[in-house]
C-alpha cells in the first residue's frame, strides 16, 4: 500500500509564503466560546464530546481515507490517528484548512505550518489509534 497517497502537502503558494517569510495568517472569526483556550478547558474537563478511544487500535489507510469529511474527519500525525471532527469549530484557520487534513496524514503539513504547536497535547483526547504498518494493511 502506498502511504504517500495520504500525505498532505503544502500548496505552491504556501511554500512561496514560507520561503519569503511573508506568511499570510488566515485566521477566521470563531463562535463565542470556541477559542483555543476554550478548547483546552473543554479537553481538561473531559466532556462527552472529547474523549480518547480506549483502547487505541490499529487503523488501515483504507479506513482512514473513509473519514474525509467535515462531519467525520480523521487524520494521522506522526503515526497516530486522531478524530478531528470535534475540533473543527475551534480551529483558528477555519474549516477549509482543517478539512484538507481529513482522511490524510497531516504530519508534514502541520509541521510546515505550525512547527511551534504541540498537536499531540492539543488533541490527546481525540486519539483513536495508530496507523497500521504496511505489512498489516
Amino acid at each position: 500500500m502506498d502511504r504517500n497517497r495520504i500525505i498532505l502537502q503544502p500548496t505552491e503558494n504556501e511554500v512561496e509564503e514560507k520561503k519569503s517569510g511573508k506568511r499570510v495568517k488566515q485566521k477566521v472569526p470563531l463562535q463565542p466560546g470556541h477559542s483555543q483556550l476554550d478548547w483546552l478547558k473543554m479537553q481538561r474537563a473531559a466532556t462527552p464530546m472529547i474523549h480518547a478511544y480506549e483502547p487505541p487500535r490499529l487503523i488501515t489507510i483504507e479506513e482512514l481515507e473513509k473519514h474525509n469529511t467535515r462531519q467525520d474527519a480523521w487524520t494521522v500525525y506522526k503515526g497516530k490517528v486522531y478524530n478531528l471532527t470535534p475540533y473543527f469549530t475551534y480551529h483558528p484557520g477555519g474549516d477549509v484548512q482543517l478539512e484538507r487534513a481529513a482522511g490524510k496524514d497531516c504530519t508534514f503539513m502541520f509541521d510546515f505550518r505550525h512547527d511551534w504547536v504541540n498537536l499531540e497535547a492539543m488533541l490527546e483526547k481525540l486519539l483513536i489509534g495508530y496507523l497500521a504498518p504496511p505489512q498489516q494493511q
